[in-house]
C-alpha cells in the first residue's frame, strides 16, 4: 500500500492537470463565444449600415485581440486568486486600468495604421481622445471577461472541494484498512501461538490443522487484503479459519458455531470488514473456562444481499464503541453509504450484532 505522502503527491499531480485542462476547456469555449458574438455584430451592422462594415481581417484581429486580453487578463487574476480580499480588490484595480488603456491604444494603432487591410480607405482618422470618450462598450466587454472568470472559478473551486472530499475518503479508507490489519496482528497472533504451543507440548493430532488455518489467516492478511476488494467467499473461509483457531482456547464442549448459507459467487467486499465484530465477540463475550460462553455466527447471502449476524453470551462489557468497531462504522460510511443497516444490541445475558449489506 502506497504511503500517505506518495498518495498526496499523486493526488497533487493530478489536480495540477485536471486544472490546465478545465482552463483550456473554458477558454477554448471562450473564443467559440467571442467568435458567434463577433458575427452576430457584423451581421447586424452590415444590415442596419453597409458603410460601417470594416474589412473581414478587422474582425479577425479584433477576435484575437479578445482572445489574447481575456487569457492574459485569466492567467493574471489566477495568480493572485489567493491573495487577502483588499489586495484582491486592488488587484482587480490595476488590471482594469492596464487592460482598459492597453485595449484602447491597440484599437488607436489599428485604426491609424491599419489602411487598407484593416481600416477602409475612407474611414476618416480618429484621435486617441476620440476611442477614450467610445470607450463604453468596451468597458462592459471586460466586465464580461472579469464575470465569466469569477464564474468559472468559483465553479471549478467547487468541484476541486468536492474531489478532494472524495480523495480523502478513500485515502482515510486505505488508512482505517490497514488499521483493520494492524488491530488484528499482535492479539490474536500472540494467542495464537501460545495455543500451538500448547499443542505441540502435548503432541495433539490438532497441531497440523491448527497450523493449516494460521497460514490461511496469514496469506489473506498480508497477500489478499492487498486488494481493493475480496471475494466473499476468500473472506467467509478467513472467519472459519479465525474462528476455529480461537476455539483452541476454550473448553471443548464451549459452543462456538458458524452457519454459512446461500451462495457467495463472485460477489466481493472489502477486507477484514467482518472480523471486527467476530474479534470484538471474543474479547468481550467469551471468558476463558467459563461454562456460560457461547457464540454464534450466521452468514446468509440471497444475491447481492448479505445478512450477517454475530450472537455471543454477554457479561456486560461487551462494547459497540471500540476503535475496531468505530473504524468498521466509517468503512461502511465511506463505502456502503446508503447499502447497509448496523444493529447492536444486549439484553438476556447476550450481545447481538447485525449487518444487512447490499454488495454491489
Amino acid at each position: 500500500m502506497k504511503d500517505k505522502s506518495t498518495i498526496v503527491n499523486m493526488v497533487s499531480e493530478e489536480e495540477k492537470k485536471h486544472h490546465r485542462r478545465f482552463w483550456r476547456r473554458a477558454f477554448l469555449l471562450y473564443a467559440i463565444a467571442e467568435i458567434v458574438i463577433l458575427g452576430i455584430q457584423y451581421f447586424i451592422t452590415r444590415n442596419q449600415c453597409k458603410v460601417c462594415v470594416l474589412p473581414p481581417a478587422y474582425y479577425v484581429v479584433n477576435w484575437l485581440q479578445h482572445l489574447l486580453f481575456t487569457g492574459l487578463l485569466w492567467y493574471c487574476l489566477n495568480r493572485f486568486y489567493r491573495l487577502p480580499r483588499w489586495q484582491t480588490i486592488l488587484v482587480n484595480v490595476v488590471f482594469f486600468c492596464l487592460h482598459y488603456f492597453l485595449w484602447i491604444t491597440v484599437l488607436y494603432f489599428i485604426f491609424r495604421y491599419g489602411k487598407p487591410v484593416l481600416i477602409w480607405d475612407r474611414v476618416s482618422p480618429k484621435s486617441f481622445e476620440w476611442f477614450v470618450y467610445g470607450s463604453w462598450a468596451d468597458i462592459g466587454k471586460y466586465v464580461l471577461k472579469l464575470s465569466a472568470f469569477y464564474v468559472l472559478k468559483f465553479y471549478f473551486e467547487y468541484r476541486r472541494a468536492e474531489r478532494q472530499r472524495i480523495q480523502l475518503a478513500v485515502i482515510n479508507k486505505d488508512m482505517q484498512i490497514n488499521l483493520l490489519k494492524q488491530q488484528l496482528s499482535p492479539h490474536f497472533y500472540f494467542n495464537t501461538l501460545n495455543n500451538l504451543y500448547g499443542l505441540a507440548r502435548s503432541n495433539s493430532h490438532r497441531l497440523s490443522e491448527a497450523l493449516h488455518q494460521l497460514s490461511n489467516i496469514m496469506r489473506y492478511v498480508i497477500v489478499d487484503c492487498n486488494q481493493p476488494k475480496v471475494l466473499l467467499s476468500e473472506e467467509i473461509k478467513f472467519l472459519q479459519s479465525y474462528i476455529a483457531l480461537e476455539k483452541l482456547r476454550y473448553e471443548q464442549d464451549t459452543v462456538i458455531e458458524m452457519d454459512v448459507n446461500g451462495a457467495a459467487g463472485d460477489q466481493q467486499i472489502i477486507p477484514l470488514l467482518l472480523i471486527q465484530f467476530v474479534e470484538n465477540a471474543f474479547k468481550h463475550g467469551m471468558k476463558e473456562k467459563s461454562e456460560k460462553n457461547w457464540m454464534k455466527v450466521e452468514v446468509a447471502i440471497h444475491h447481492e444481499e448479505l445478512l450477517f449476524k454475530v450472537q455471543n453470551s454477554y457479561y456486560g462489557t461487551a462494547t459497540a464503541d471500540g476503535i475496531g468497531i468505530h473504524s468498521v462504522r466509517r468503512i461502511l460510511d465511506l463505502q456502503y453509504e446508503g447499502k447497509y443497516s448496523l444493529e447492536m444490541l444486549d439484553g438476556d445475558n447476550r450481545f447481538l450484532v447485525t449487518l444487512k449489506l447490499i454488495l454491489s
